[in-house]
């Protein structure tokens, strides 16, 4: 199935920023966050979104701004990162709970990080109580810059928006293990059917730089996980921030790319049940002592 995430509500952080969002609110102590990367949507986490909703625990999804089914935009301002990571500070704020773990892909672990980097240098407290990174992107100081590489660069968007079927293909080539099942390719091919080259280049060029030094000094527990077979974010890259995060552990998937939530649900959904019961066991332990 497609859509399985089918509560949906309207919430907006200001007028014409509107983000499509599902929740499971069964008041349970915990609350999972699911935070999706560039081009997808919440649709994306049904494999753990379908697993999590039999167990106890709360659980939060959206579309980002311009993506899935929340609201677009034509203004290139309104996809600045920061924007982004207000989004994402709101959503934790209006969905109080007692444990929150953030779970994020690839361009949603780089807003992530941007967050954390600036409740360091404003002093402020860490509202979450750990992180799981799928093939989290880059922390380059800018990923402004050319977006193919190559000679496309030089063409205007509208030129380059004829050939997005090719586009498609190259950026599969790159995201997926090659043992992909086809069907699964197809599903997320409609999936995306609606993300824009505009929209995609907006929030590349809008990614605001990371003070990385602020990174060391996050100490919330982390546990990143990398396809090896990734041809988006490769291993090299993503072994940068496991050695900035000064308590983070890192999984390396075999036979997996840059769609791990959806190339290998299982792995994931334990991860994410280790990292439930270590935030378990340690609240436990606080209050023990």
């Amino acid at each position: 199935m497609m859509n399985t995430l089918e509560t949906s509500v309207a919430f907006w952080r200001i007028p014409g920023r509107e983000l499509a969002l599902s929740s499971i609110d069964k008041g349970a102590p915990t609350t999972i966050f699911f935070l999706h990367g560039l081009g997808g949507n919440r649709q994306q986490w049904r494999l753990q979104w379908n697993y999590y909703a039999e167990k106890d625990v709360n659980m939060v999804a959206w579309d980002c701004f311009a993506h899935g089914d929340s609201a677009r935009s034509k203004h290139q301002k309104d996809f600045d990162s920061e924007c982004l990571v207000k989004d994402l500070a709101a959503v934790l704020d209006a969905f109080p709970s007692r444990r929150k773990l953030i779970v994020a892909h690839s361009f949603g672990c780089r807003l992530v990080m941007e967050w954390l980097a600036n409740l360091h240098e404003t002093g402020q407290s860490v509202p979450v109580d750990g992180l799981v990174l799928l093939g989290p992107a880059s922390l380059a100081p800018s990923l402004k810059g050319p977006l193919f590489g190559n000679w496309l660069d030089r063409l205007p968007l509208w030129i380059v928006s004829l050939g997005k079927p090719w586009l498609q293909k190259r950026f599969e080539k790159l995201a997926w293990h090659t043992g992909t099942n086809p069907e699964l390719l197809r599903t997320e091919r409609r999936a995306t059917r609606r993300n824009s080259l505009f929209m995609i280049n907006a929030v590349r060029s809008g990614a605001r730089p990371i003070n990385q030094e602020s990174l060391r000094h996050i100490s919330i527990p982390a546990h990143i996980v990398a396809g090896e077979q990734d041809g988006i974010v490769p291993v090299a890259e993503i072994r940068k921030l496991h050695a900035l995060l000064p308590t983070s552990t890192l999984d390396v998937l075999s036979g997996c790319g840059h769609q791990i939530m959806l190339e290998r649900p299982s792995d994931v959904n334990d991860i994410i049940e280790r990292k439930l019961r270590r935030i378990s066991d340690s609240e436990s332990m606080t209050h023990d002592s």
